[in-house]
């Protein structure tokens, strides 16, 4: 398995090179084979010394891609928190996968007992409605007067379903089906 580097503001050498790659070698037994690892490291300018540099993996193997970023006070520190997070989100998706794929264990409970999680989505509540046909504009007005985060929707000038949502920033977004 090849793992690619990257860096912005600060160098890597050889031996944190090899240890990362090591690691992340380990991490990915989880896997078979992924067919591409990226570890990214940068330095950030920041005030919080804390936040001093940034670790960013993304692993892509069959259909699926896992990333995770941290950062910390120094390159091992980020990346040594980065592959606590990457460890988590590895086992689970290798026991969601795992399940999956067998059939007597289709429709049962799954319970990561390590980490006290139930891996089977549950829907709480079916909600059903109407869809009106807007103009996206009309639609986020819609979705503001109803304090939502999103709003479902017939998009008046495509004919087809389309969501706004609410950003992180405060703006807002529209996801649009598309053409067939």
């Amino acid at each position: 398995m090849q793992v690619e580097f990257r860096h912005k503001g600060c160098h890597l050498d050889d031996s944190l090179k090899e240890l990362v790659s090591k690691r992340v070698d380990h991490l990915t037994r989880f896997l078979d084979e992924p067919k591409r690892v990226e570890v990214f490291f940068e330095e950030n300018n920041t005030k919080a010394k804390e936040d001093r540099f940034l670790c960013e993996v993304t692993v892509v193997s069959h259909g699926y891609v896992v990333r995770a970023h941290s950062t910390g006070l120094e390159l091992l520190q980020a990346f040594d928190r980065v592959e606590g997070k990457l460890r988590h989100q590895l086992e689970r998706l290798k026991t969601k996968v795992l399940h999956r794929s067998h059939p007597h264990h289709r429709g049962a409970k799954v319970a990561n007992e390590d980490l006290g999680e139930d891996l089977e989505v549950r829907i709480a509540k079916a909600k059903s409605f109407k869809v009106p046909t807007l103009d996206p504009e009309e639609a986020a007005f819609q979705m503001d007067l109803l304090s939502h985060s999103f709003y479902l929707f017939s998009n008046a000038k495509t004919g087809r379903a389309a969501v706004v949502y609410r950003r992180e920033d405060g703006t807002v977004g529209l996801i649009d089906q598309e053409a067939d």
